[in-house]
């Protein structure tokens, strides 16, 4: 369950960042750059093994802090790199420092770059869990883990290839160094996984000795008398962890939401992608001309509730990076900002009563427990600030724009075989093989799960009517509302359970009966036009594919053992909230790097719930 934390006390003596909880200073020496040069990076031999190519790299820090080690490292990589690397950072935190603070360490360290930037406008909300933050010119993402390293280390999916031993003094914070932790730590390394620390003391050394690392003292840094460094079992494998071979050569079909979100993270890890998709990209529901952004969050149910908080997060985020290939930018995509979500239903009602009731940090402080409903609108009410209405077809051309043109040709069957895993066309198109297979189509029966599958067909009405008033905050609750201007609004959705139209490529028909549902389902909008008296401008249909439990599929398919073949399947409604974080989590699963959920979060998605 995410919990609320607090910001770390800080302290500035003579200019340096002091801990007064644990009595010790962030900064080790007067020259905490060079001493975590030389601590960090030069005893993990990083700056040779950045300079390899095809490099991919995952190196994990206890003691996040300033962001201090983060940004030397990403200074190092951007230098060093090669275009076909990626860097994979992940930092543990159980005292998160205050923004304001981490800014001025930021200015006092002469690090206050747009790495620095981008890591302080991505800093998550003080509250346990993953949470990721993106940089993508530097082909990197970083993992902030939040919460005591004892119970997050447990539920982390990754596999380590260098660490940094940071935090306050052993003796002052025993609590992070320790042989449970350093077990944990064993747990996700590799032979060969190196590591690097300021600390010297007898029992760090036993205990990681204890939890199978092999220890080496080294002169330390400035007035310290010694360090330590190591590596993960004894003798090292002669290659280095991160030159294990991964696939690189992957097929997407189909270029929706959740194929373009799965081909972006695979493109941005070094993978050479093709996509396949004969409708283009947002041919199919994916083209929703108005969708809105806005997190499903239940009450008695905290594995949702951090799914949703990381599924805004990763959205957020890709919504930024599609706006840089639209002409426009952010305006040509987004329809508005903050979605106010009513409890019209009786369930709702009782559902916005028990959230609110709930500790927001619950919910990764999603929405805003004091807003209240507007005179003449019902309640009660809960805003989400972050909620968006986004043109999903302008959201996936943008996608599209920073990936290979998409192949608009069908895909008949995939085969694994022994070598590679191949793919067939529909027509007279030679089968091609690849060494991974990404399923993100409900169209031809690809793999066995696509059976559990169901279809639920939508309509959306675009209304021209004058309605009062300057709020344009999206409205929902029982179906929405997306108010373009005064007088032209965006209303829907239906929902059709009647099955795939005859032609499964084509979109249903707009019927007049779907336009008078959603403005029925609309009426406690003041103002909202009676059906008989709206001017309707503009339809669109499409159809959603769904799992029974309305949540998607997203891992390994059961036709290959290899596990080459991966699904990002059955988004249905909610592939705002969820196809942006399954295609993180199936290129960081493909390619076996640090998954962004929790294991007891990311089994919620497991294809194996269908099997």
């Amino acid at each position: 369950m995410p919990e609320a934390l607090a910001f770390a006390r800080l302290e500035w003596r003579d200019g340096q960042p002091v801990s007064p909880e644990f009595g010790d200073g962030y900064f080790g020496s007067d020259a905490p750059l060079e001493e975590a040069h030389e601590v960090f990076l030069e005893a993990n031999d990083l700056p040779r093994r950045f300079a390899r190519p095809g490099t991919r790299m995952i190196i994990a820090e206890t003691g996040f802090g300033t962001g201090l080690n983060t940004l030397l490292t990403l200074r190092e990589w951007r230098a060093r790199a090669h275009d076909d690397g990626f860097l994979s950072l992940i930092g543990f935190e159980s005292r998160p420092l205050h923004p304001d603070d981490l800014a001025r360490a930021h200015r006092q360290l002469g690090l206050d770059g747009p790495d620095a930037e981008r890591l302080r406008d991505g800093y998550p909300p003080p509250v346990s869990g993953l949470h990721r933050i993106h940089f993508p010119r530097a082909r990197a993402v970083l993992t902030l883990v939040f919460g005591d390293a004892a119970i997050t280390l447990p539920q982390l999916n990754a596999a380590v290839d260098a660490w940094y031993l940071d935090g306050f003094a052993p003796r002052r914070n025993p609590g992070l160094w320790n042989i449970g932790v350093f077990r944990q730590m064993s747990r996700i390394s590799r032979p060969g996984t190196t590591f690097g620390t300021y600390a010297a003391a007898g029992q760090v050394r036993r205990d990681l000795e204890a939890a199978g690392f092999v220890v080496r003292r080294k002169p330390g840094h400035g007035r310290k008398r010694e360090r330590l460094c190591g590596h993960f079992h004894d003798p090292a494998p002669p290659a280095l962890p991160e030159t294990r071979e991964r696939p690189r050569r992957v097929a997407v079909i189909g270029a929706g939401i959740a194929g373009l979100s799965a081909a972006l993270a695979l493109q941005d890890r070094g993978c050479h992608l093709t996509l396949f998709d004969p409708a283009g990209p947002g041919g199919g529901a994916s083209g929703n001309p108005a969708a809105v952004l806005l997190p499903h969050l239940l009450p008695d149910d905290p594995g949702l509730n951090a799914l949703a908080l990381t599924g805004m997060r990763h959205t957020h985020a890709l919504i930024e990076r599609a706006a840089e290939g639209l002409e426009g930018g952010r305006s040509t995509l987004l329809l508005g900002d903050s979605v106010a979500f009513h409890g019209i239903s009786a369930h709702a009602r009782k559902r916005v009563q028990r959230l609110r009731a709930r500790d927001p940090a619950e919910s990764g402080y999603l929405f805003d427990p004091a807003a209240t409903a507007p005179a003449g609108t019902p309640g009660p009410m809960l805003e989400y600030p972050g909620g968006r209405a986004v043109d999903m077809g302008a959201l996936c051309r943008g996608l599209a724009a920073a990936l290979p043109a998409v192949e608009r040709t069908g895909v008949s069957a995939i085969e694994p075989h022994a070598t590679d895993v191949r793919v067939t066309f529909d027509g007279d198109h030679p089968a091609r093989g690849f060494d991974a297979v990404v399923i993100a189509t409900a169209g031809a029966p690809l793999c066995p799960e696509q059976a559990r599958l169901g279809t639920v067909g939508g309509q959306m009405t675009r209304v021209q009517h004058p309605l009062p008033g300057p709020d344009f905050r999206v409205r929902t609750g029982q179906g929405y509302w997306i108010r373009r201007d005064t007088d032209d609004h965006w209303i829907g959705a239906t929902y059709r359970h009647d099955g795939l139209p005859a032609d499964p490529a084509a979109p249903p028909e707009p019927t007049a009966e779907d336009d008078r549902h959603n403005l029925e389902h609309l009426a406690w909008v003041p103002g909202m036009p009676a059906p008989e008296d709206a001017r309707i401008t503009q339809r669109w249909t499409g159809m959603r594919a769904v799992f029974r439990d309305r949540l998607p599929l997203v891992g390994a398919s059961r036709m290959d053992r290899r596990g080459r073949v991966m699904l990002t399947l059955g988004h249905g409604s909610r592939g705002l909230l969820y196809a942006p974080i399954s295609g993180e989590l199936v290129a960081d699963r493909l390619l076996d790097l640090p998954e962004p959920l929790e294991q007891n979060v990311a089994r919620r998605l497991s294809p194996q719930r269908v099997a």
